[in-house]
């Protein structure tokens, strides 16, 4: 079949296609006249992604998109829709109750289950393309009620999020608790360990975890090195540095750190004041003295200083080990000291936050509801009754020529004889009709097409 024979058939059948195009607009119309309007509602919030929690300082960064989802899932998430149900009293109304149960057939259990898919059914919520905005929609025959549940999506949105966020901040403050309850124990256990075996041992550490005999041995070698290197004719025993001073130092040192460990009451620090006491008294007595000693004096000196250095080098390393042991035991104290602190902290921040009023997120002005519903869409509903129209009207010209197919022109006459025409006897057709025209432009516009190929290849 030629596009003339098929333009002449749309022709002749034109009324068969007019009805059928009439009749779809006029059931579309119809249609759009009953359909009940939609109104949809928006309601908009925005994510804070940028500012840090003001709490744990922590943010977003790079798991925005996963965040958003998240938000966006939320939304439309059954424990959503749920809370608004209760807020809305829907589950003691006897329409919706009546409508529940002609749809389960009176077998459900589950109302606000059920109300609450109803809610998610109509319930849309996006990403606003490059930014942070969350865009929320709700559809109801009402523009009222859908103004009015869309607010509440979003409000229930944000106090789902704030309470979430709160529940997970209190447990993880527990468990930090429960953590710092433990490295307290176990810190206490070990100074009460660390402490016992001080005072078993006789062991005193400084600050600095510095044993005081070896401090003391320190100071004798500065004396005994500085006494070797000292003439005998012009030497003069350093008043302020001799034995009776040294040991009143150390005493000073061993009574700070007993003040620390034993308590003022405690035999070990009460013995260590007096022996302060006679100790102080003999270096007074070396203050006293003043001046140098020379000559035989001198060498007597170096060799009290000397034989001092080397007894106290002896015990610094006959208690080597346990010093070394006591140290262990400090560095152990202050590694549970840290976890302890730590943990305490997080715990703090915590449940500080398990407290704070910050969602994380912003509302974004007042819902709103256009004038105009968005459902029937009257220019796409009719379009398409337009379109559909004339696709049928089309449809059924051809079926109706195909079951009585009829000779219209000199091409069907050939077609269906057959052979070809020599003559065509009266009133020729009227070669300006629209179809011939709408031929001739498209054989013309294919010629065109051709030549264009051919001058190309």
């Amino acid at each position: 079949m030629s596009l003339i024979q098929f333009l002449r058939i749309l022709a002749a059948r034109r009324w068969i296609m007019l009805a059928a195009l009439l009749s779809c607009v006029l059931v579309a119309a119809v249609v759009t006249s009953i359909l009940p309007k939609r109104y949809e509602a928006t309601a908009r919030v925005m994510l804070d992604t940028a500012t840090p929690d003001p709490i744990t300082g922590a943010t977003i960064g790079n798991q925005y998109r996963a965040f958003a989802k998240t938000q966006t899932e939320l939304i439309q998430d059954e424990q959503t829709a749920g809370r608004v149900v209760d807020q809305l009293g829907w589950t003691n109304e006897p329409t919706l109750l009546s409508q529940y149960a002609s749809t389960t057939n009176g077998k459900g259990n589950d109302v606000r289950r059920w109300l609450a898919q109803q809610i998610l059914d109509v319930t849309t919520a996006r990403l606003v393309a490059e930014s942070n905005i969350i865009e929320i929609k709700y559809t109801s025959t009402s523009p009222d009620a859908a103004k009015r549940i869309a607010d509440l999506i979003r409000q229930t949105y944000i106090d789902l999020t704030l309470e979430i966020r709160r529940k997970g901040a209190g447990r993880n403050a527990d468990w930090y608790r429960d953590q710092a309850d433990k490295a307290k124990q176990l810190l206490v256990n070990a100074e009460a360990e660390r402490s016992k075996f001080a005072k078993q041992n006789g062991i005193v550490l400084q600050a600095d975890n510095t044993d005081i005999e070896n401090s003391k041995l320190n100071a004798l070698s500065t004396q005994s090195a500085s006494a070797a290197t000292t003439p005998t004719a012009t030497y003069a025993a350093p008043v302020t540095t001799g034995a009776a001073t040294v040991q009143l130092e150390t005493i000073n040192q061993q009574i700070a750190q007993a003040a620390q460990t034993l308590g003022p009451n405690h035999p070990g620090y009460q013995a260590l004041l007096r022996q302060k006491t006679v100790v102080e008294s003999a270096a007074a007595r070396e203050r006293a003295s003043g001046g140098g000693v020379k000559g035989p004096s001198a060498n007597a000196y170096v060799a009290q200083v000397n034989s001092a250095y080397e007894a106290q080098k002896n015990r610094v390393v006959g208690q080597r080990d346990k010093v070394d042991q006591l140290t262990q035991m400090n560095r152990d104290i202050d590694v549970k000291r840290d976890q302890y602190l730590k943990s305490a902290q997080r715990a703090a921040d915590l449940r500080l936050q398990a407290t704070t009023a910050e969602s994380g997120v912003s509302l974004l002005g007042d819902p709103t509801v256009p004038d105009k519903p968005s459902y029937p869409k009257i220019p796409l509903i009719m379009g398409g009754a337009i379109g559909f129209g004339g696709a049928l009207g089309v449809c059924l010209a051809l079926l109706i020529e195909l079951l009585g197919r009829r000779v219209r022109s000199d091409e069907d006459l050939v077609y269906a004889a057959k052979a070809p025409v020599f003559a065509i006897i009266g009133q020729p057709e009227n070669s300006n009709a629209w179809y011939r025209r709408l031929a001739r432009w498209v054989q013309a516009r294919s010629a065109a097409r051709r030549q264009t190929v051919f001058s190309e290849a």
